[in-house]
């Protein structure tokens, strides 16, 4: 079956010019001549599920848990969620709690409790409130949504491992505190969500 919940986009080299005029050192680690593409959900609910399933569990899990998922259902939906069975979803590999939460949110959108395409036209911090209401829904996981479906330019999340993986990568520093933190997203505020694809590819190609 092909995959049609993700799509690449390619982020621009002025952009890339422009985090390096904000943080030189970015230039050892990132090549502007090279193509830099990024993952993307434009589902909104798909990527719900998606960052729901990645929460505390490996990359290989994760892929796992996600094509079983997809080949079960012809299509992944609100509905496909709310109308499983408890033993359909553990047997696929999720846990209670991520049951729950998937299941919360599920019949919300059946119910039109809430509607994930009105949710564009608001800003971030409305957009927390509204989902982080949800189980198994926190701060981390309404950050993946905004960059990954919503495409806010000005999201970073100091609870994401690879985030300050990158951080330390990138600065030489062995501990971040969140004052290092704040100063951090002062320098590089409403360019975030950048640097925050920047510090994962840092992460991913220099860690051991």
């Amino acid at each position: 079956m092909k995959n049609t919940y993700f799509k690449y986009v390619k982020i621009n080299q002025s952009q890339l010019i422009k985090l390096i005029n904000i943080e030189p050192k970015i230039a050892n680690f990132v090549n502007i001549e090279k193509p830099f593409y990024f993952r993307i959900m434009p589902n909104h609910f798909s990527c719900i599920v998606h960052t729901i399933i990645s929460q505390q569990i490996s990359n290989a899990a994760v892929n796992s848990i996600w094509n079983k998922l997809i080949t079960k259902f012809k299509k992944l939906s609100a509905k496909s969620i709310a109308g499983s069975s408890l033993e359909t979803l553990r047997n696929i590999g999720l846990s209670e709690s991520k049951i729950k939460g998937l299941k919360q949110i599920s019949y919300d959108i059946i119910d039109k409790k809430l509607n994930l395409k009105k949710l564009e036209k608001l800003d971030d911090n409305e957009i927390y409130q509204k989902l982080q209401k949800y189980h198994s829904i926190g701060k981390w996981s309404v950050d993946m949504i905004l960059i990954f479906s919503y495409y806010r330019n000005n999201i970073i999340s100091l609870e994401d491992f690879g985030i300050k993986n990158g951080i330390r990568i990138l600065f030489n520093i062995k501990k971040i505190d969140q004052k290092i933190f704040q100063k951090i997203c002062n320098k590089f505020n409403n360019n975030l969500t950048l640097f925050s694809l920047v510090l994962w590819k840092i992460s991913n190609e220099n860690s051991n």
